[in-house]
């Protein structure tokens, strides 16, 4: 438990060093950034294996590239990033909760036009609609073009309850599924409590190594 608290720690300044890269982006934005890794799994004190186990399954040769779905993606992006993939960035989410349009923007990140015609992975934490990947999809398709993507979710929703307000959820979605070539549920992953030990001290020798 003691390493699972120093890879906490480590991923969360990192994460936090990505972010002023991107904080101007979100000036009067209602929300405040949060690590969500951290949200999420750190009154546990259990870093979350399965996320870990799932990034380490993931062949990156399999990909041209990487794009990370700020905000709620940084830190998950960070731990490829750490286990060396190359990570381009995307903005699309709320700007607050009393308004559920989402934006979008590319020029969050210069780099962008390399991807295009490419084999790409989106990382994003969670989506319980699929309106942000489904949305990020349509934008880069439209504007870069690239070939059918893969996608990275921790979770689709938080307690696998599915919300009043949610009429159609992306898991049971097969037309938005459909769009993405592969979805990696990281949650759905069962690891055997004998690889945790391995897996956290090899994220914490790499994330030293950033």
């Amino acid at each position: 438990m003691k390493r699972d608290k120093i890879l906490f720690q480590l991923l969360d300044k990192i994460t936090q060093k990505r972010w002023k890269r991107f904080k101007k982006f979100y000036i009067n934005d209602s929300k405040l950034f949060i690590n969500k890794i951290s949200r999420d799994y750190e009154k546990t004190g259990k870093f979350p294996i399965h996320v870990l186990k799932t990034i380490e399954s993931i062949n990156k040769e399999n990909y041209d590239s990487e794009v990370c779905i700020l905000r709620g993606a940084l830190p998950y992006s960070v731990l490829f990033e750490a286990n060396g993939w190359k990570i381009h960035y995307v903005l699309c989410g709320r700007k607050n909760e009393q308004n559920g349009t989402l934006r979008f923007s590319k020029s969050v990140d210069k780099t962008m036009k390399k991807i295009m015609r490419k084999k790409i992975l989106f990382i994003e934490n969670n989506s319980p609609s699929g309106n942000t990947p489904i949305l990020v999809l349509d934008k880069i398709s439209k504007k870069i073009g690239i070939k059918k993507p893969d996608l990275f979710l921790d979770y689709f929703i938080w307690d696998d309850k599915k919300p009043y307000w949610l009429k159609k959820a992306f898991w049971e979605n097969k037309e938005r599924l459909r769009r993405y070539e592969k979805v990696f549920v990281a949650r759905k992953i069962k690891v055997k409590e004998s690889e945790r030990e391995k897996l956290v001290a090899d994220f914490i020798e790499k994330l030293r190594k950033m």
